[in-house]
Formats: structure tokens, C-alpha cells, sequence
């Protein structure tokens, strides 16, 4: 079922009941950079049944949601002057696939989606290369750009909700192995730290420590040990924006080759004072 569109109200199908309000324009407002969708959020720009929402709301099937004039019209990415030849590289990392969904081996150094200052990412490379399967992909989580593993897709828009119903419920184990920077006296490190996001110009968002944060949880698990770093099985309990990366920053012991959390984010900081 498509969405229905009224000059700059769109009408929530059955098929999105209950999917985040972010991810929700993030799917219909192709193209457009996912810092202007959280900014219009943000300002009261998008509205649910008239009221002022926010990022994790959720929609729900004949809500209205209205947002800025123009929006759904931007342009999107064509990768039709891309040789399929060029894209074949996809089929090598799809690990498994079914009638519901794929699961595919992400690499390092691409980002799952478009968006700020990125043209295209997984997802849409995805899109074009399978364009005659006539799936509807969408992601089910995300990795960071740098991160390399595992990714489920989904191929339906039902099998979509029950997915993101399992994460949502905690019913859904993620493990990373990450070489992280330092000396190390324990085995087992369980870090419980709230997070809060803050806005830079230079780096984006940034995940804080902060008390008055969303509760953010991670265990770390030493695998083994070199002369100034170590390899740990990483689990994290909590979900949120970066939270790996910024709990091995907060125990001062940030992960290998992170730009943006290791060595130079304390000149970042010292920048905005």
C-alpha cells in the first residue's frame, strides 16, 4: 500500500504502522541528508495529527503527518550511468538470503545510507543492482560507516516490523570484535554510562558521557593482548547512537584507527570551549 500524499501531508500507510518518525522520513524524503530531517523534527517543521513530535515517536497507520512544503521532491541519486558490472562486487557479500530478508557482510568504508554529504550508500547500491527483483529493501539496523559485518535487510515490508519488533525487545544479540588502544588489568569490563548526543560542525553528532543521558550499556570481553592494545569481543546491551566507540573513549582506551573518538576528539572539544 502506497502512502498518500496531500501537498505537504502525508497519510501513513498500513504497511509503516509503527515505525519510527525518523526512520519514516528517512524512507519517503529521499535524498535528503539526515541531519535536515532531525533539524526539522527539531524546530516543529513535522508535526503528527498537528502535534509536535519527536525523532523515536512512532506512526501508526491514517496518521497524518505534515512536513515542509517541497521536501518529498528532492532529487534523487541516479546510478543509472553505473556499468552493473561495477556493482557485481554485491553478490560476494550476501551471506544469506531467504523470502524475507538478506544478510550480507557490510565493508569498511561505506556507509549503509545517503545522506549528509553522502550520495548513496549500501542500501541504494542494493536497490539498483536488485532493481528487477522487485524487493522492497530496507534496513533493519545500521552500522557505522567504518564498522565491517554483519547486515540484515529486509525484502518486505511486513517481515520489517517483526524484525524491528526484536531489536526494539532486546530479543536480538549483537557482538563486535574491535581492537581497542591501551594497558588493561581486568578481562571483563562492563561499562554503564548514560550518552547524550551534541551537535559539532567540525565532526557531526557525538555521543557524550553524560548522567542526564539515555542509559547506555556495554560489556567488554578480552579475546587478546598485544604490547599497547588488545582485541575484545564487545556486546552492547543498550543500543544508542555510536555507544561502542564513545565507552572506549570514556575508559580511555579508544578504538584503533577512530577519527573521531580517538586522539584528536579532545582537540575538538578543546576548539568549542
Amino acid at each position: 500500500m502506497k502512502d498518500l500524499r496531500i501537498k505537504n501531508k502525508v497519510i501513513v500507510p498500513s504497511d509503516d504502522d509503527g515505525m519510527r518518525l525518523d526512520n519514516y522520513l528517512i524512507k519517503i524524503i529521499k535524498g535528503m541528508p539526515k541531519s535536515r530531517i532531525y533539524r526539522m523534527i527539531r524546530k516543529g517543521e513535522v508535526r503528527i495529527n498537528s502535534k509536535r513530535a519527536k525523532p523515536s515517536s512512532r506512526v501508526h497507520i491514517n496518521d497524518k503527518i505534515r512536513i515542509p512544503p517541497n521536501t518529498l521532491n528532492q532529487p534523487k541519486t541516479n546510478f543509472s550511468s553505473v556499468p552493473k558490472d561495477d556493482l557485481s562486487w554485491i553478490n560476494n557479500i550476501v551471506i544469506f538470503e531467504n523470502d524475507s530478508f538478506l544478510l550480507v557482510n557490510k565493508p569498511s568504508g561505506l556507509a549503509v545510507h545517503g545522506g549528509s554529504g553522502i550520495h548513496f550508500g549500501l542500501i541504494e547500491l542494493l536497490r539498483s543492482f536488485r532493481n528487477k527483483n522487485h524487493e522492497h529493501l530496507e534496513l533493519v539496523h545500521r552500522l557505522d560507516k567504518e564498522t565491517s559485518g554483519c547486515l540484515l535487510i529486509s525484502k518486505k515490508k511486513s517481515k520489517l516490523r517483526k524484525l524491528h519488533e526484536y531489536f526494539r525487545e532486546g530479543k536480538v544479540n549483537k557482538t563486535y570484535l574491535g581492537l581497542m588502544i591501551g594497558k588493561f588489568k581486568n578481562t571483563v569490563i562492563e561499562i554503564d554510562q548514560p550518552l547524550k548526543i551534541i551537535s559539532t560542525s567540525e565532526s557531526g553528532r557525538l555521543a557524550m558521557p553524560d548522567d542526564l543521558g539515555k542509559k547506555s550499556k556495554t560489556k567488554f570481553f578480552l579475546m587478546e593482548e598485544f604490547k599497547n592494545s588488545a582485541l575484545f569481543k564487545i556486546e552492547p546491551i543498550t543500543g544508542k547512537t555510536h555507544q561502542i566507540r564513545a565507552h572506549a573513549k570514556y575508559i580511555k582506551t579508544p578504538l584503533a584507527g577512530d577519527q573521531r573518538y580517538g586522539i584528536h576528539l579532545m582537540k575538538l572539544l578543546l576548539s568549542m570551549v
